[in-house]
């Protein structure tokens, strides 16, 4: 085999490889990607922020002290009347009470 015949096929061998590897990068990317728009499409159904802080302050009669999105739940922390501080883990699809942490 000649040298230009075997830098032909190299080349032609290279070139496939990193179709190959670039093709499979771009489907991962592709994927985590249509993950990441199927979450957004599922939040459309959640409950506001404010919307569960509000329930949670009406049920417990507490002062909220802080709020957040954390993990695919809302997390509040409240202080009740008595003093003590509640954190409850909320379900914003529902808002239902996850759990109530001490």
């Amino acid at each position: 085999m000649s040298v230009a015949r075997k830098l032909l096929l190299l080349i032609l061998i290279s070139s496939w490889y990193a179709n190959t590897v670039a093709g499979e990068k771009a489907g991962k990317h592709l994927k985590k990607r249509e993950a990441e728009m199927s979450h957004f499409s599922d939040r459309a159904t959640y409950l506001s922020l404010d919307d569960v802080v509000n329930r949670v302050r009406e049920q417990t009669g507490g002062r909220i002290l802080s709020a957040d999105e954390m993990d695919s739940e809302y997390r509040i922390r409240v202080l009740t009347g008595n003093g003590k501080v509640r954190r409850f883990r909320v379900d914003p699809a529902t808002g239902d009470i996850l759990r109530r942490r001490r």
